[in-house]
This record gives C-alpha cells, sequence and structure tokens, in this order.
C-alpha cells in the first residue's frame, strides 16, 4: 500500500496557495547487495527547501513490495531543492532533486552493511604544506585524500568493537592543533584515536572525498613522525611550497613540481604502499626564527620558568650565603651570652622547598592557583628558603671564626 503525504508549512492559506502547481514524484528503492532484498519497514522521506534555504515542506511514503514509491501533490515551486531519502540500517541514503526534475524517476540504492574496513581503498593521499609561521614555529597543513569502497556493501562503523576495526583512522603530526575535517561522507563524528583521528562516518559503495587541516608545532629544523597510513595508499605524496627553497622530505622520492593556483610545489611521493605499514615521514629545513626571536619563545613557555625560576633562587641563595661570610655573621647569644647553635640545614630540604616555589609559580602563570592563596602560600616557601639560607650562612660564619 502506498502512503503520501504533503505538506506546507507556509503560515498562512490563501487563493495563491490553492492555485499553485503542484507534481507526482515517483521513485524506486533498490538493494545494491548481490542477494538482498528490499526490507519491507522503510520509509521514504522528502524534505522541500525554499529558495532562501528554509524548510518549506515535507512528506514521507512507503515503497510497496517492489520497492516503489510515489509522493502526490508535491508542490513545485522555482528555486527549491527537493530531498528524497531513506534510513537502511542506520545509514541514510538519499539523492537532492530541484523543480526541473521532479518528473522525472529517481532510484535510491541502498546497501547492507559490512564491519570489515579493510575493503577500503586509499586512492591517493597527499599531504600539502600550506604555509609556516618560522616566527611562532608552526606549520599549516591541509590533507587530500580519495577513498574507494569497490565492494557492494557500506562499511559502518562501530567504535565499541575492538576485535575489528571499522573505521577510517588518520595519522597527524606530533601536537597538532586546530583540527577541521571535511568530506562527502554521510553524518558521523571526529574521534580522537592514538597520535591522529578516526571517522565514525559510513562509508558506502563508490569513491569519496575527506580533506583536514590542522597546525603542528617545530622546535628543530627537522620534524620526523610515523604516517601510519592504516589504509595503504596507491599514492602518497607531500608537497613542499618553492618559497622554502631548503625544506624538503627526505625518505620520498622526488618528482616533477606541481602547480596549484599560481604556486609551485616541490613533490615527494611513495606508491604502492600496503595498508598498516605505513612510513616515517621526514620533513627536513624548516626555517627557523632569529636567535632573540627564539630566546623570546622560550622565555613564555612553561618549561622556561621550570628551569629558570630554582636556577634564579639558586644564585640568590649562594649570594646571600657568600654576603654573610664576608660580613661575619656570628650565632646568636643566649640569654646568658652562650652561642645558641643553628640547627643544620638539609641540602635535600632545601632543593624540595625550590622546586616547590617554581611549581607553585607555574601553576598561577597557567591560571590554576587563585593570586591570593598564591602569594600567601609562596610567601611561606619563600620564608622557609631564606629562613634556611641565613641559618646556613650564620653556621657557615661562626665556624670559619
Amino acid at each position: 500500500m502506498v502512503l503520501a503525504v504533503a505538506l506546507s508549512l507556509f503560515p498562512f492559506v490563501g487563493p495563491a496557495i490553492l492555485a499553485q502547481e503542484t507534481t507526482t514524484v515517483r521513485g524506486q528503492v533498490v538493494n545494491g547487495t548481490a542477494g538482498a532484498e528490499i526490507p519491507d519497514d522503510l520509509s521514504v522521506l522528502m524534505l522541500i527547501s525554499g529558495a532562501d534555504g528554509r524548510l518549506a515542506g515535507t512528506g514521507q511514503a512507503s515503497p510497496g513490495p517492489d520497492g516503489s514509491f510515489v509522493f502526490d501533490d508535491v508542490q513545485v515551486e522555482d528555486g527549491s531543492t527537493y530531498t528524497v531519502s531513506v534510513d537502511h540500517m542506520g545509514v541514510f541514503y538519499g539523492t537532492s532533486l530541484t523543480h526541473d526534475n521532479l518528473d522525472e524517476g529517481l532510484m535510491l540504492t541502498v546497501y547492507e552493511t559490512t564491519l570489515d574496513a579493510s575493503i577500503i581503498q586509499v586512492e591517493r593521499h597527499v599531504m600539502v604544506i600550506a604555509a609556516v609561521d618560522k616566527n611562532d614555529q608552526l606549520v599549516s597543513a591541509i590533507e587530500f585524500v580519495r577513498v574507494m569502497n569497490p565492494s557492494d556493501r557500506t562499511l559502518l562503523p562501530d567504535l565499541t568493537n575492538l576485535d575489528q576495526i571499522s573505521f577510517l583512522r588518520f595519522a597527524l603530526p606530533p601536537n597538532p592543533a586546530e583540527l577541521n575535517v571535511q568530506s562527502d561522507l554521510p553524518g558521523g563524528d571526529i574521534v580522537s584515536i592514538g597520535t591522529g583521528f578516526a571517522l565514525t562516518s559510513a562509508v558506502v559503495p563508490g569513491a569519496h572525498s575527506i580533506d583536514f587541516s590542522y597546525v603542528f608545532p617545530f622546535e628543530e629544523d627537522t620534524v620526523s613522525y610515523r604516517q601510519s597510513l592504516v589504509q595503504g595508499a596507491g599514492i602518497f605524496q607531500v608537497l613542499v611550497p618553492e618559497t622554502f627553497p631548503n625544506m624538503a622530505v627526505s625518505n620520498l622520492t622526488s618528482v616533477a613540481p606541481v602547480n596549484i593556483q599560481d604556486t609551485s610545489y616541490r613533490a615527494y611521493e611513495v606508491r604502492d604502499m600496503p595498508p598498516g605499514q605505513g612510513l616515517q615521514l621526514e620533513i627536513t629545513g624548516l626555517p627557523l626564527p632569529g636567535a632573540l626571536t627564539r630566546f623570546s619563545n622560550t622565555i613564555t613557555g612553561g618549561r622556561f620558568w621550570q628551569i629558570a625560576i630554582p636556577s634564579a633562587l639558586g644564585v640568590t641563595l649562594a649570594f646571600m650565603l657568600l654576603w654573610g661570610l664576608i660580613r661575619g655573621y656570628r650565632p646568636d647569644s643566649g640569654p646568658n651570652g652562650q652561642s645558641t647553635a643553628s640547627a643544620a640545614v638539609d641540602p635535600a630540604e632545601r632543593a624540595a622547598v625550590v622546586g616547590a616555589v617554581a611549581s607553585l609559580d607555574l601553576q598561577y602563570q597557567e591560571g590554576h592557583v587563585p593570586e591570593s592563596d598564591y602569594r600567601t602560600q609562596r610567601q611561606e616557601l619563600l620564608n622557609r628558603v631564606l629562613s634556611s639560607g641565613g641559618d646556613s650562612a650564620a653556621s657557615s660564619g661562626d665556624n670559619l671564626k
């Protein structure tokens, strides 16, 4: 039995609406997996978007035994888009029509699913070094991947099944940021996994394009990391802009330069990489900033302060000890004029206090400690350091008398 519903969401009804042109949309659902049949519980949906992009109407139809379906009295409007789709086993299959081709019969092909990601082939994988900021020591990169599902089943990701990999995975350089992923795959999420990310999008039979951009830092003129190529690659390329003449990819084969939108790139590639083998990708000749800029970048990092603060305190304590020796500090006198011996200071304890000050300063710098607590705790720690330094100096001065 055929059910057809044509809905209009316009907030008013008048003669113009009643006289609007309508048409009948016919189609058929087929199963593209060999030996599989059309389920009897399918529902075909239609969404109508107006020229302004807003939802203008919806419809629903149930296919007959042969998969055929009909939408009656569909409003025809210039500039509108008609999206027809069907959900089969958690995957949406659909197509979009314009008002010009509504009267053409349409075909919706659905497929059975598989959890075997080995059916996916990567025809081409290209990494483009888009820009290098040598002052901030950041590389901007874009990767373009063309994948093919040559089977007659849809890869349906399942991240809960640890025994079988059923999703697409891609490696990234160390410490990436600003990841942005685009593809023509239906839906799905981006999941951080290992040293890269995974896509939870279903991969229907046919060719698909995926691209993702990101930035990553570099400290030296060489960056090296494992490019896993889990799905393998017919061709894997790295393109380096000619504007950085010293940059190269040391372990790939140099091939003819490539010109993209009037920008020339040196090209390095490897071919016929089997799934899972991967390679050690090494980019050399990255431009480094001048000495002053590198120093400035260094002192703004937390690691600098973890080293510099204990070092500075150590110098201060040494200076205080020397000053005490020069001034001839003596032990404090007791009530009967007797000398009161200062307790010996454990060097390990002093080092622990200095380290605690450095850690507290770093936590405050990163915003983990409120200013009031920071100042109170820091003063207490410094008092311990200064008190230990004074006692040590006094004791040393007395021993030299």
